[in-house]
């Protein structure tokens, strides 16, 4: 039986089969539900080419376009505040990387998660748009980011 392996501890013996029937089965409908609630929207994307979704759909043999689960798209304000880098939450897949260099590599703690649910969006505290004071345009977020959520404004041009 499949298990998340963020949950099992590694034992001497074990056998890991990520290549098995259910385990791709399980990976491919993960991977549709994510793309459920994602802006398939590739070719306007500044990170098509080099998107981690794109990635994984190829490897995994999913459409983008998938039309098996009902679009669910957030309707989110984009940040366009920071003079270096774009904000889109409604391209986010709440991976959490930006979280974790933000508050474990960098011990900034500027970004984290908010809401839960389908409500869930990567935020500042009170809500602040990531060009305040907060945010000292690092740019580690954007280099970990996979998708198009966090991208440089240089390349919008």
């Amino acid at each position: 039986m499949p298990v998340p392996a963020c949950t099992v501890s590694v034992a001497e013996g074990m056998v890991v089969d990520s290549r098995g029937a259910k385990a791709l089965r399980l990976a491919r409908t993960a991977l549709e539900l994510l793309l459920a609630s994602h802006p398939v929207d590739c070719a306007h994307c500044l990170k098509s080419g080099s998107c981690e979704l794109q990635k994984l759909a190829r490897h995994l043999g999913v459409k983008l376009s998938t039309k098996r689960f009902a679009k669910i798209l957030p309707e989110l304000p984009v940040d366009t505040s920071s003079p270096l880098f774009i904000h889109d939450p409604n391209k986010c897949v709440l991976c959490g990387r930006c979280i974790w260099v933000c508050q474990e590599k960098l011990g900034r703690g500027i970004i984290g998660f908010a809401y839960r649910g389908f409500h869930r969006i990567v935020t500042t505290f009170g809500d602040e748009p990531l060009g305040g004071a907060l945010c000292q345009d690092c740019s580690e977020c954007i280099a970990v980011c996979p998708v198009g959520a966090l991208v440089f404004k240089d390349k919008a041009r």
